[in-house]
């Protein structure tokens, strides 16, 4: 309040010195007194908005500076995990390769299988019909794993 009193020492001195308000009309004690104190509540409301204003930024420099330390912090763990995470998707993609590879054997191996189930089907059916117009020849073959050769001459391939 004391800049205001310097600049209107008093209602008296305001009147004056020839003051007058915004229509040009010359300011009575009453409404200096009034203008006197908008004028001061502004400015005290305006130090106080700048004192909150101060203190806001002060309050975002200490969250600033928190979370720059928390990244601080945290970017050497980031930087781990991107790479263990590289690491495991190149050990993905060799684990699917190896997973097609085999599931093409499986499949390869399975057709085996079956080409090979066909020709045992084939020689059961062969080795009935011969049994059956060969009597002989089937008697003849020794019971133990023995000689192979003498089972092939028995039926003179």
């Amino acid at each position: 309040m004391e800049n205001v009193n310097k600049e209107f020492p008093s209602v008296e001195n305001a009147q004056m010195t020839g003051h007058k308000d915004s229509q040009g009309r010359p300011l009575d004690s009453n409404m200096a007194q009034k203008k006197l104190r908008r004028l001061m509540a502004s400015r005290e409301y305006s130090q106080k908005y700048r004192m909150k204003q101060l203190h806001y930024i002060l309050q975002l420099e200490t969250e600033v500076k928190a979370l720059q330390a928390e990244v601080s912090i945290i970017s050497p763990r980031i930087k781990y995990v991107d790479r263990q995470n590289s690491l495991l998707r190149v050990e993905n993609g060799s684990i699917k390769h190896r997973l097609s590879t085999f599931s093409s054997d499986l499949m390869i191996k399975e057709a085996q299988y079956g080409e090979l189930k066909k020709e045992r089907d084939i020689l059961k059916q062969f080795y009935v019909v011969n049994q059956q117009q060969f009597p002989e020849y089937f008697n003849a073959i020794p019971t133990t794993t023995g000689n192979f050769l003498q089972f092939g001459s028995l039926l003179r391939f």
